[in-house]
């Protein structure tokens, strides 16, 4: 594993866990979707990206075996 792999993995998962901090705080007064129901798209959206995360691996992992196999 090359160095700048190694750091750009270490940098996010030191910087992940602070991620929701980041996000925008809810203003004074009444929540921004009135009247309810309100529709969440936080579910679907994490399923989403750890979908697409796994898939990545997958692919990356596809990549790497078949790079061992020509060498």
């Amino acid at each position: 594993m090359n160095n700048s792999l190694r750091i750009t993995i270490t940098f996010l998962l030191i910087a992940i866990p602070f991620a929701s901090a980041l996000m925008a705080q809810p203003l004074d007064g009444p929540p921004p979707c009135w009247p309810p129901p309100c529709i969440p798209i936080d579910g679907g959206l994490s399923a989403l990206i750890a979908a697409g995360a796994l898939f990545g691996g997958k692919k990356a992992l596809e990549l790497r075996r078949s790079a061992k196999r020509t060498n």
